[in-house]
């Protein structure tokens, strides 16, 4: 009876392995898919060069800039290790990647192209260097980077440095619109009550000014001039 028990335990055991392998893979796809899902930040990516322009990525693999923000710009920046990232557009569905020659462009599944170093420069902005590819001679790192029209820039450029101004971008993570500052001021003066009460005078024509205005009525003065 024992025995018989044994081998109906070892055999369930093997099942349960087997259906666990078939279930979620290997665990190298485990590791990559965790990976990915950690550390999702969903904003633009604003190139300072020329008058200034968001990265987009298209659903057909083309791979821009425009001045104008709309949902080609929508961003999602997930975390691949520590100091690597992917780039992946919410719209378009297509990550970044840029191929060995150095030329930018989206693809529908993430690969080792489509890893890139993000780097905190000194002006606030940020460079996006790629982890795979790079001049292997000199050692020099390729960058992801505009032109002053908003076309993609091969990376492979020698021009193309990290301290020029297209490659710096300026993450920006709050889509919200942001409203104008102000102040208020409480009109209390009619809410003052008199403690005396002042003889009959007789009645004489008069215009009443706060004909309008409810008692405790909210005003709002907005500054005329901005700075900045």
């Amino acid at each position: 009876m024992s025995f018989s028990f044994c081998v109906f335990f070892c055999a369930h055991l093997i099942r349960i392995a087997a259906g666990t392998e078939s279930q979620h893979g290997p665990l190298e796809e485990q590791l990559l898919e965790e990976g990915s899902n950690s550390g999702r930040r969903t904003g633009r990516l604003y190139c300072r060069v020329g008058i200034g322009f968001h990265l987009q990525i298209h659903p057909d693999g083309r791979v821009n800039g425009s001045h104008e923000s709309d949902q080609l710009s929508v961003l999602e920046l997930f975390a691949v290790s520590q100091g690597v990232i992917g780039i992946r557009g919410v719209f378009s569905n297509r990550y970044l990647a840029m191929n060995k020659k150095g030329r930018l462009h989206a693809i529908e599944k993430f690969t080792d192209d489509c890893k890139f170093r993000e780097r905190f420069q000194e002006n606030s902005y940020n460079t996006y260097a790629s982890v795979t590819h790079k001049n292997h001679r000199t050692g020099r790192e390729w960058f992801v980077a505009l032109n002053k029209r908003g076309k993609a820039k091969m990376g492979s450029s020698p021009r193309v440095k990290s301290q020029h101004v297209s490659t710096h971008f300026l993450p920006r993570f709050n889509l919200q619109e942001k409203t104008e500052p102000g102040f208020t001021i409480t009109d209390k003066s009619n809410e003052k009550k008199k403690t005396s009460t002042p003889p009959p005078k007789p009645p004489t024509p008069k215009v009443n000014f706060d004909a309008g205005r409810k008692r405790g009525q909210t005003i709002k003065y907005w500054p005329k001039f901005r700075f900045g």
